[in-house]
């Protein structure tokens, strides 16, 4: 192809939104603030709901669900290290209280 045809190319594309976004790579994600992930994660909700093209709304889902899980990661870590520095607080048993029952 000449470089016209192909410049013309993408100029439809970008025109057309078309161009696909660059997907997040995981480590991406790992470098953002925990504000920034809550933005994203918020951003994302928004376009899903806004969004009309099934294939275009499945890619948002799968970068919502990306983001989710890296939440969560950071969450468990920081519940992890949190338990690990606190040992006297301890797992409540798995007994149900008895105080509750009336």
């Amino acid at each position: 192809m000449s470089n016209k045809v192909i410049e013309l190319s993408d100029g439809l594309t970008k025109q057309l939104g078309l161009q696909e976004a660059p997907k997040e790579p995981e480590h991406d994600l790992k470098k953002l603030s925990a504000q920034d992930l809550n933005k994203s994660y918020q951003g994302l909700q928004q376009q899903i709901q806004q969004a009309t093209n099934p294939h275009k709304k499945l890619k948002l889902q799968n970068k919502l669900n990306d983001v989710h899980h890296e939440i969560s990661n950071r969450t468990q870590k920081q519940l992890t290290t949190f338990a690990e520095q606190h040992p006297e607080i301890k797992q409540p048993d798995s007994e149900p209280d008895q105080s509750l029952k009336r």
